[in-house]
Formats: structure tokens, sequence, C-alpha cells
């Protein structure tokens, strides 16, 4: 498995570091309510208190650019942060998902030269995700971050001191964490792998809209009896002729996964051809498992 740059990590919250600098919490009259607002580009819902800033900003980063979206927001003792950005690669082994997670935190840590509290898995509608609280001398941060197909959410929340987010922050950033949502299908490129093995994107939406044979996955037995339900995606090579090769489940409940791999195998599409030649192509199928 290639391993992803150490670097990598850093850019990413860099970014959302210098967002909250750019933000510090303001002295403004009481909030007294939340707003929601929802973003049809970046696929979420979520609430913040009082007026929201927008920023977009273009990183480089070891693995190609990465163009990060963030809204903030603050009251007199806390800035709020929803941020969002697009991948340049496909994390496609489960391996590589699991070490991009498990090392995302590690940029915030070292960039604010605080101290790590706590770091906990979570998931969002069976994506995979990461919660962590960073404590600093003046200041607390505590952030939840989500591996959406090739997108990469951050919610975050930074106070002004450390107190304050044990005490009269608990519930305030509960209520935010549990306002963010996911509204749409993850945004995931298609990428032409030529033979030499190098990869490229080609044109959005190139793997769904080219399906000749679509297979839904069997419900697992275990699964229901279980309880168990959820979406799981799984990354697919396609051959010139259209079939597909290689099938890899890289988010969603272990106990649907199988399933999911064994139907998207069965997919059959149309060849993609790259400057009139046939090429092979990447990319993910999503498969929602709802309990009846």
């Amino acid at each position: 498995m290639k391993r992803i740059p150490q670097s990598f990590f850093l850019a990413l919250f860099v970014f959302a570091i210098s967002s909250f600098a750019q933000t510090q919490p303001q002295q403004t009259a009481p909030v007294e309510f939340w707003k929601e607002f929802s973003s049809t580009a970046g696929g979420f819902k979520a609430a913040l208190p009082g007026d929201r800033a927008e920023t977009s900003k273009t990183l480089e980063s070891p693995l190609g650019k990465i163009k990060c979206h963030t809204f903030t927001s603050w009251v007199p003792f806390a800035s709020f942060l929803v941020s969002y950005s697009d991948l340049p690669v496909i994390l496609a082994e489960p391996g590589q998902v699991k070490e991009f997670l498990d090392h995302m935190h590690e940029g915030e840590v070292e960039a604010s030269q605080g101290k790590l509290l706590s770091m906990t898995e979570i998931e969002l509608d069976g994506y995979p995700g990461r919660e962590f609280i960073v404590g600093m001398p003046d200041s607390a941060f505590r952030m939840r971050y989500y591996l959406v197909g090739q997108r990469f959410y951050q919610i975050a929340v930074r106070t002004t001191n450390a107190a304050e987010m044990a005490r009269s922050m608990v519930l305030m950033t509960d209520e935010f964490f549990a306002s963010f949502k996911l509204t749409g299908r993850p945004v995931n490129k298609a990428l032409a792998v030529d033979e030499k093995g190098k990869a490229r994107a080609v044109k959005k939406g190139v793997i769904s809209g080219s399906a000749l044979k679509m297979v839904d996955a069997a419900y697992p037995e275990e699964a229901q009896a279980a309880g168990v339900s959820g979406k799981v995606q799984v990354q697919v090579t396609i051959s010139e002729e259209g079939r597909v090769i290689e099938a890899i489940a890289i988010s969603g409940p272990e106990l649907l996964r199988e399933a999911a791999v064994q139907a998207a195998r069965a997919w059959v599409f149309k060849p993609t051809k790259l400057d009139g030649v046939p090429v092979k192509v990447q990319g993910i199928l999503t498969f929602n498992f709802e309990l009846k």
C-alpha cells in the first residue's frame, strides 16, 4: 500500500487554523438562535450562530492541488467552522482510508502547539470519521472530520479558553455538531488509467452515466437481523471493455461491504475512451442499504 506523505496531513489543517486566525472570537451581541444554511455544492447543511463568512482557498499538497471552501461564524467566546475540500486522489484501499483518518489530526496538534486531549472514531451515514480535542494554554479546539468519497469535511469549534469548552460550550458544541448533515451524494472524480498505470481525471459522471447494467446489492440476512444499515462505497476499476475487474469497499458498515462488492463486480459499463483510445477507468459506486 502506498503511504500518504506526512506533509499532506498538515496541509488541510493549516488551512483550518488560518481560517480561525482570520476570524478570532469577537465581542458581538449575544447570539439568540442558530441560523441553518445549506450548501448545494458542498452537499451538506449545518447551523451556525449569527452571520457567517465564506472563503475559498487553493492549497498545494504533495498529492496535488486542494481547493478548500470554508464557512466561519463566531460568538463572544468561540469561533465555529465548517469546511469541505475534494482530495486530488482516491484512497482506494481500506488501509489508506484508515491511515488518512488516523493521522489527519496530527497537523492540527503540531500547528497549534497544543496537546491532544482525546481522539475518537466516529461515522456519519456510514462514512468514517474522527473527533478530537486539542488543549492550548488560552483556548481549546474540538473538531470532527469525515471522509465521504473524495470529499473531506471538517466541522470545528475553537473557544477562547479551555474552561469555556469544559463548561458552557459543551451543550452548544454538541448542538452545532449534531446540526451537520449530508444532503447529496459524494463527489468523486473518475480516473482514466493508461498502460503505464498513471491515472488522470476524465469527465465528471463518466462512471454512473455510462452504466449499461446495474445490479442492486443483496441485503445480508445477518446485517438485517442485527439492524445494520447505511451506505457502502466501493472503489471499482473498469476495463477497456467496460467490465469491472476490481472492486474494493472503502467505507461503510463491515456487515454490508461484501454484498456491495459482489454487486459492484456485476456492473457493466460503456467502454471509456480518452483521446480516442479505450482506457481503464477508476471510480466509486455507492450502495445504500435501508431497513424496511
